[in-house]
């Protein structure tokens, strides 16, 4: 399981939601509300697949294209959160946080 550093609004609990969905999946995401994903998780066995060949990195695309190298595989979805990538969606989190 990776999970990115970027990712402000991440739980313990989210993590234990990740490692329960690998139970009985072979791949879990934590979907990121540009397009991308702040988790994602791989069972090792039967055998490994790899999931990241064309991936469109840094793209709205990053998630859906990940989903089509395991297009034959069950994959879970946890909840979408919002990830840091510039100072625009810092900015965003942190008047997100202090709202009301």
């Amino acid at each position: 399981m990776i999970v990115g550093s970027d990712i402000p609004g991440i739980s313990a609990a989210d993590i234990a939601d990740a490692f329960r969905a690998l139970g009985s999946k072979d791949a879990v995401f934590g979907p990121a509300t540009d397009g991308g994903y702040w988790l994602v998780g791989l069972r090792r066995r039967p055998r490994f697949v790899d999931p990241f060949p064309n991936v469109r990195w840094s793209s709205e695309h990053a998630l859906a294209d990940t989903l089509a190298n395991l297009a034959d595989k069950e994959v879970a979805m946890l909840r979408p959160l919002s990830d840091i990538d510039d100072g625009a969606s810092w900015r965003r989190h942190t008047l997100q946080e202090t709202s009301p």
